[in-house]
């Protein structure tokens, strides 16, 4: 059984709610026909649940969305990183060489960041989607 108030689910034979208290025999008394009225108010309950469902399917799949753009960003990045890392000079050794291995291991570092502010930005949208009432 729904309450009117607040909407909370409650077990049948209740006689409060137990989320706002709301006494549902002063309910019966005051109404006459709480029937009629607990069908009406059900069904829009039905329908506030429904929307919040829908409301939250549309967090969670933009958040898998992100997730999966931030870490294919962070495999390009990889990618590049590595591809930068072998580069070899002509003429053997050199700084540069040392240079670009030291940067191939920055692009790894930004690959992290990447990866880590996707699953941050994910976790922001699962918890608004909890968060939705």
């Amino acid at each position: 059984m729904f309450c009117p108030k607040c909407g909370s689910n409650n077990e049948e034979g209740k006689e409060a709610c137990v989320n706002c208290g709301l006494v549902f025999s002063e309910l019966n008394s005051e109404e006459g026909t709480a029937s009629e009225t607990s069908v009406v108010e059900l069904s829009e309950q039905e329908k506030t649940m429904s929307k919040i469902s829908i409301i939250r399917m549309v967090y969670f799949g933009l958040a898998l969305v992100i997730l999966i753009m931030f870490f294919v960003a962070a495999g390009s990045i990889v990618k590049g990183g590595s591809e930068i890392m072998q580069i070899e000079s002509v003429g053997g050794t050199t700084l540069e060489e040392a240079y670009y291995a030291e940067l191939g291991s920055i692009y790894s570092g930004y690959a992290m960041i990447a990866r880590a502010f996707g699953v941050f930005c994910a976790s922001i949208l699962v918890w608004l989607g909890l968060k939705e009432k």
